[in-house]
């Protein structure tokens, strides 16, 4: 008698579906002026261009929510200031200012109290500025349902550089911060708390969004005032992860096209080194940098916080 391999997996307590084994390709690109200068042109022509990769994503049974999309660009300088009240005061020139993007609890407003005090709390212990915070104007029609039950609440926190910081200090500042940010929410034991970018240079809009979606949801990206130089942008097709908010790409600093046949060794190699790691620059604050690699995320996730940390 013949047995099926289906039959053999429920006999052996095999799952069905095993996700190391998927193997497929995302859609990914940039769009840069080499001259350096920012322009709204950039922004529109990466927007155009991750909609001409949608079909490298998938989408849902509800025809809305996707694998997940975005965009990464320069920090939009000109924007800010024109959308932020009193911020051109509280700052001396445009490399004094970062933002951090912010995916903030949903599910209740006590979660979300705490996660911003929190955010508040290690920003003024690092002695940078909190010069405001921003609620990201969203669309919420344009989600599929699966992608709006999951929305999280999408915030700007934005920070000033402290006058004896270097602008290269002052992105250290700010990646220790986030760390440390981190750190003090997995702490609290608050959920559905993400970081999508913080930093000086640049900022992710990202989601469950389709690639035609993402500058319909984010309102910002209609704005005439957002310029930069280059923009990176990212259609993702799920393979090794099921989708999350948090796990579309861009990353902070990079979006990443394919699979990472040695993943899991990477993973291993990377956390048996954290018990070497050593720093003049970080001295004691190096043991926020610990865990390098964020727990229940995708190998891309994981590249980009290898390479951050490096």
């Amino acid at each position: 008698m013949k047995t099926s391999l289906n039959e053999i997996n429920v006999q052996n307590n095999f799952p069905l579906y095993d996700p190391r084994f998927e193997h497929d390709a995302c859609g990914t690109g940039f769009v840069a002026n080499i001259s350096g200068k920012k322009s709204n042109k950039i922004l529109k022509r990466a927007l155009k261009a991750v909609c001409n990769v949608t079909h490298r994503g998938a989408v849902d049974a509800d025809a809305q929510t996707g694998d997940g999309s975005g965009i990464l660009t320069q920090l939009p300088h000109k924007f800010f200031l024109s959308n932020v009240p009193d911020l051109s005061s509280q700052l001396r020139g445009e490399s004094d200012l970062a933002v951090g993007m912010l995916f903030m609890p949903h599910t209740t407003e006590h979660a979300f109290t705490v996660a911003k005090t929190l955010v508040e709390s290690v920003i003024r212990k690092r002695e940078l500025r909190l010069l405001a915070w921003r609620i990201v104007p969203t669309n919420s029609s344009y989600l599929g349902d699966k992608a709006a039950a999951t929305q999280p609440n999408i915030r700007q926190v934005l920070v000033g550089k402290p006058p004896h910081l270097t602008a290269a200090e002052f992105e250290r500042a700010l990646y220790i911060c986030r760390k440390e940010i981190e750190r003090e929410v997995t702490n609290a034991s608050i959920d559905n708390f993400y970081v999508a970018s913080f930093s000086s240079g640049t900022i992710v809009y990202k989601g469950l969004i389709t690639p035609t979606a993402l500058d319909k949801f984010y309102i910002d990206l209609q704005s005439p005032d957002y310029e930069t130089a280059l923009a990176i942008f990212h259609q993702r097709f799920s393979t090794n992860t099921f989708p999350r908010w948090e796990l579309a790409h861009p990353f902070r600093m990079l979006g990443h096209n394919g699979e990472i046949n040695t993943i899991q060794g990477n993973r291993n190699w990377t956390k048996a080194r954290e018990a070497e790691l050593s720093s003049r620059f970080w001295r004691d604050d190096i043991e926020l940098l610990k865990p390098i690699l964020q727990p229940n995320s995708s190998d891309s996730a994981n590249v980009d916080n290898a390479l951050e940390a490096l």
